[in-house]
């Protein structure tokens, strides 16, 4: 064979397996509690994890991630992991939701969940409509107390068979 056509084919190689390590990191998610993150950040974490999932989360910690001025090692994590381009999750105990900082969180470029992977929604506008609930799957709905809901978006809550939970 001659020189060229084995660069070629070793360019081939390269690109190939670039490929593949992208469509794994795509797949892979990092999964770690609140004590772990805090311990520290796993330098290679970005380059083998597309998402970030922390588990245990306390609403103390959530309180501090909505305010944003607080600094600590957990949220200093997760603000490497946006830095790093990762999708974030947060795993949130059903006892919480009455304690959510609903503005505050939904400021932030995260997603939440029940530990059993339920996607938990946040609403602090002040009228809900049909268009605000017709995108959201099954799930859970908090929503702050400030907010009315339509007529038409109390149906879309029960048909898309989300939760509502009223903050007090």
């Amino acid at each position: 064979m001659s020189q060229g056509r084995l660069r070629e084919q070793w360019i081939t190689q390269c690109v190939e397996q670039v490929l593949l390590r992208l469509q794994q990191r795509q797949q892979a998610e990092l999964v770690l509690s609140l004590p772990q993150l805090t311990s520290g950040w796993p330098a290679d974490a970005a380059l083998r994890h597309a998402r970030l999932r922390v588990t245990d989360t306390t609403s103390a910690f959530l309180r501090r991630l909505a305010d944003g001025r607080q600094e600590d090692a957990a949220l200093n994590a997760i603000r490497q992991a946006w830095r790093d381009g990762m999708r974030v999750r947060l795993e949130i105990d059903r006892g919480c939701f009455g304690l959510l900082p609903v503005a505050g969180l939904l400021r932030l470029p995260l997603r939440l969940c029940t530990p059993d992977n339920s996607p938990v929604h946040l609403l602090a506008r002040a009228v809900a409509g049909y268009a605000d609930i017709r995108p959201l799957p099954a799930g859970y709905l908090v929503v702050a107390r400030h907010v009315l809901l339509t007529a038409l978006a109390r149906d879309e809550i029960a048909k898309r068979r989300l939760q509502l939970y009223r903050q007090d």
